[in-house]
């Protein structure tokens, strides 16, 4: 009676602890590495969009202090300027003691850039500008007098009225300007803001000589007592300038006393002009003769046409609202936009930090997950070659004590006399298959041994293809009989191949037994040996009429079988997987193919000779 020994192994639970253990530890690790780096990614895409309005935020803050030193300068210029630079003829002291007058610098309109005109208000509120003479229009300036007189009517009309000077008798000269804005509360600013306009100013007293002063007040009576009258144009200033006088002045027998001038500090207004909010600067001369108001307006187009050839790219806008962007003057705010191409090559770019991040994180992910794929695989390989070498045992175990079993009993029976002394024959015969199982058993082990060492090796050569199989079934033929099987053989016995004829004793004995095995519940039980010559090959065919082969898929590989192992016959699963090996070295191949009605066919081809 044979008994099978049945393994259990725990290999499956390790393999999934193992694939549990590597799934957790790969999402925790990119888990970690997606949220950090999705993170940096964040704070990359802020810094990439926002770079284009920071740069605008500082740009601002340039354009800002650079428009804070023009500013700076021409409120220096101005504050140095003599008062009666505000006018069109003047007496320069500089020049001569006599009666002397010349055009203002101011007589051909504004020396800055950025000043769109001067002007002057007595207490009455009448207007005049230095490029216009009412009383010699001659003295005019000609190249832009229309532009001049419309500066001077909106000056009339804007301004006369809100800055036009009044004396009071206590107090210094002050400007009806309106009621006193309330002081506006500090706001908390986000960006820094250009420092402010103009240094802290005093009042100016000034001493003038009182023949200084008188041709100053009247110029153009001076002027009328010139011998020359000179057209008002660029070639004939210069003589104007040089142009001698009718009478000198008389000279009193004692010095006067000099006239006393107070002119107050320049202080930055914003007012309406020609409709729009405009930036102008504005101080007050007191004189024996009466207040004045003396001031320029700035050009906001000249200023506007500044900042748009210094911004580049951007847009800079002015603002009437020192509380957004720059402050650039009192009232007066700087902002700097970055144009909509920059922005957008910022929003791609920012999207581009994101995608480079997504594809390193697949690709990076991707290998991790095929490393960690592999790490697993090598472990379900380990663990499986660990069961297929704990199965191999004990299936080589069962195998080998088998027919052990059998040679020890029936030699002790021979060794002791025992048994029936007419069967003495039969028993040495018993002990000479089971000695043949367990050599075929052992050489299956050893070929399989030398096949996976790489080293198994035969000697193919033309011989007697039929004789030999005609011999190998006359071998097999009476172990078959005691089994219960029939052997059919259909060979030609001159049939010619290149074969081994060890590789092939192996093969054979290999497919007989296996036929012999899995059909031994079959109710007929005929094994079949044929060899058939087609073409180039010679086709050996082993056939039987057992259940077949279930699974084709693990059929020829090693330590596995075509049959569930707990219900077929016992094995160790390398007869096949040695023999396609042993065909393929003879140069041909081993197949099976189901045979109709029924069994497992399997057929080895040859080369024919």
């Amino acid at each position: 009676m044979e008994t099978r020994a049945v393994i259990t192994t725990k290999s499956a639970p390790r393999a999934l602890y193992a694939a549990g253990l590597l799934v957790a530890l790969l999402v925790a690790l990119l888990g970690a590495w997606f949220v950090s780096g999705r993170h940096d990614v964040r704070m990359r895409q802020h810094e990439i969009s926002q770079a284009p309005r920071i740069a605008a935020e500082q740009r601002a803050l340039d354009l800002a202090r650079e428009l804070h030193a023009e500013l700076e300068a021409l409120t220096a210029r101005e504050v140095r300027r003599p008062y009666f630079h505000y006018q069109n003829l003047i007496h320069d002291p500089k020049a001569s003691a006599g009666l002397n007058v010349s055009p203002s610098p101011l007589a051909r309109g504004s020396e800055d850039k950025l000043v769109l005109g001067y002007f002057q208000l007595d207490a009455k509120g009448r207007a005049t500008t230095p490029t216009i003479n009412d009383a010699v229009p001659e003295l005019s300036e000609p190249e832009r007098l229309a532009d001049h007189r419309a500066f001077r009517d909106q000056v009339r009309r804007d301004l006369s009225r809100q800055l036009a000077p009044t004396v009071t008798t206590t107090g210094p000269l002050v400007a009806e300007v309106g009621p006193t804005p309330r002081p506006r509360s500090p706001r908390p600013r986000v960006r820094p803001e250009a420092a402010p306009l103009s240094q802290p100013q005093r009042t100016q007293v000034v001493e003038i000589d009182p023949n200084v002063y008188a041709q100053n007040a009247n110029p153009n009576a001076v002027y009328s007592q010139q011998q020359v009258r000179i057209p008002n144009t660029p070639d004939n200033l210069q003589q104007l300038r040089q142009a001698p006088l009718l009478a000198a002045p008389q000279v009193p027998a004692t010095t006067p006393a000099p006239v006393i001038i107070t002119i107050s500090p320049l202080e930055w207004r914003t007012l309406p002009f020609a409709g729009v909010p405009t930036l102008l600067a504005i101080r007050q001369v007191q004189t024996p003769d009466g207040a004045l108001a003396q001031g320029f307006v700035v050009d906001r187009a000249a200023l506007t046409s500044w900042l748009a050839t210094r911004a580049g790219d951007m847009v800079a806008e002015l603002h009437l609202d020192d509380s957004r962007g720059a402050a650039i003057a009192p009232g007066w705010g700087l902002t700097v936009e970055p144009n909509a191409r920059t922005l957008g090559k910022a929003a791609d770019d920012a999207r581009a930090v994101a995608r480079t991040f997504l594809i390193r994180f697949i690709g990076i992910g991707s290998i991790a997950t095929l490393a960690a794929a592999s790490v697993l695989l090598l472990v379900m390989r380990a663990e499986k070659l660990a069961r297929e070498r704990s199965q191999f045992a004990a299936a080589a175990a069962h195998e080998l004590r088998t027919p052990l079993t059998g040679l020890q009993l029936y030699g002790d029976m021979l060794a002791d006399g025992l048994g029936d002394p007419s069967k003495m024959r039969d028993y040495a015969r018993r002990m000479s298959e089971d000695a043949s199982r367990l050599g075929r058993v052992v050489s299956n082990m050893l070929g399989f041994s030398q096949l996976e060492r790489g080293n198994l090796s035969v000697d193919a050569q033309v011989g007697p293809l039929g004789q030999v199989l005609c011999e190998l079934a006359e071998r097999a033929q009476p172990a078959l009989d005691r089994a219960g099987a029939a052997l059919e053989l259909d060979v030609t016995p001159d049939l010619r191949a290149r074969f081994d004829r060890d590789a092939l004793a192996r093969i054979v004995g290999n497919l007989l037994d296996n036929a012999e095995k899995y059909a031994r519940n079959a109710e007929n039980r005929t094994i079949r040996l044929a060899a058939l010559h087609r073409g180039d090959v010679v086709e050996v065919t082993v056939e039987d009429h057992g259940p077949g082969v279930m699974d084709r898929t693990k059929l020829f590989r090693a330590f596995s079988r075509g049959v569930n192992s707990r219900d077929g016959p016992a094995g160790l699963g390398l007869g096949l997987a040695l023999s396609i090996s042993l065909a393929r070295a003879m140069g041909g191949e081993l197949t099976y193919k189901p045979r109709d009605g029924g069994g497992a066919t399997f057929v080895l081809q040859l080369p024919y000779a």
